[in-house]
């Protein structure tokens, strides 16, 4: 049962590597400081559900780590899982409000505008 539990461990750890990955680009490719936007409201909640859904991944690789571990007691997979994924938000919870904190972080000045007299010599 241990090598079942190993692989599982080995596939949610690459998916939820991808998943956190891919949320984090999607809000890095938009951020542009020299076009004077802001993140769209569509690619933060993208961005976070991806990040959201890796660390969930993740938790599945806590909880197999658990269940090699623990094989005494008696708990229920539920109880296990919950408790690994208390313990993945307290230390990786973080992650997602990067793509929120790349949204907050507008560019201070506005976009500079052409002059009639620039326009005029061009």
């Amino acid at each position: 049962m241990n090598e079942f539990y190993n692989l599982i461990q080995v596939i949610a750890g690459i998916i939820s590597v991808i998943l956190i990955f891919t949320g984090v680009l999607l809000s890095v490719k938009k951020l542009n400081p020299e076009k004077y936007e802001t993140i769209p409201v569509k690619n933060t909640v993208i961005s976070t559900c991806f990040i959201a859904a890796g660390l969930l991944c993740y938790a599945i690789v806590k909880t197999c780590t658990n269940l090699n571990i623990i094989t005494e007691e008696h708990y229920d997979t539920s109880t296990i899982y919950l408790a690994s994924l208390v313990d993945v938000v307290k230390m990786f919870g973080f992650i997602l409000f990067v793509p929120l904190l790349f949204r907050l972080f507008k560019p201070k000045t506005k976009k500079p505008e052409k002059n009639e007299e620039e326009i005029s010599e061009e």
